[in-house]
């Protein structure tokens, strides 16, 4: 089912919040830790956006994620109660790269505390798959569809069958690859508060310096 309004393609939006908060290229690589050079191939759809990529301009952008696949700018003040986004099968918001294709799911509701995402991995090998990954905050995977092995930086590699899953720090090296002809697939529910975000795989926005307090002459006598 095609929704009737075209929503606007991922670079589009990433354009679109960088010119809302009066930010270059320039500026925004210094908050990303990107190069100009991927920050306009990021906008141009010319680089994979993985699931960490999108992580860091969210917070080098001032938002949260699904303030990137949402129509409108970001929205200030308080966060409405009572929420609740039902998602049909196959509805989200669908960004492929080389090692993953992602359908993040209920896109709709901003500030969300968790990031839920189906993801079909295609990789078959680590060496395939290139440098490990590693973002804020945390996520717990389950597999629903085949066999995958997954590698991180401190652990040896560990094969998860259908129904299993791992909860893993996400600021720890990680890779999912696929065991399976065809491909696996796997629910992702990550977590990524900015407060863990910044500062992880490049810098992020630094907060100011305090000024000092200047003391005047006379009550320094």
């Amino acid at each position: 089912m095609v929704n009737q309004r075209e929503r606007p393609r991922i670079g589009e939006k990433l354009r679109s919040l960088r010119k809302y908060r009066r930010l270059t290229l320039q500026a925004l690589s210094k908050r990303a830790g990107y190069s100009v050079s991927a920050l306009s191939k990021m906008e141009n759809e010319r680089l994979g956006l993985s699931y960490d990529k999108l992580a860091r301009l969210a917070v080098a952008l001032e938002v949260d994620m699904s303030t990137l696949f949402a129509d409108a700018e970001p929205i200030e003040g308080p966060q409405a109660v009572g929420r609740r986004s039902v998602a049909r099968k196959g509805s989200g918001k669908r960004i492929s790269t080389g090692n993953y294709d992602y359908l993040y799911v209920s896109t709709e509701l901003s500030r969300k505390q968790m990031v839920p995402i189906v993801v079909k991995i295609h990789a078959t090998s680590i060496e395939e798959f290139g440098p490990l990954v590693r973002h804020g905050g945390e996520e717990w995977i389950y597999v629903t569809k085949g066999q995958i092995e997954v590698h991180s930086e401190f652990y040896k590699p560990e094969r998860l069958q259908v129904g299993d899953s791992i909860y893993l720090d996400s600021r720890m090296g990680h890779a999912f690859i696929s065991r399976s002809k065809g491909g696996a697939e796997v629910v992702s529910v990550c977590s990524a508060p900015e407060a863990e975000l910044i500062g992880t795989e490049g810098e992020g926005p630094k907060p100011r310096k305090p000024r000092a307090r200047r003391v005047s002459r006379a009550n320094s006598r």
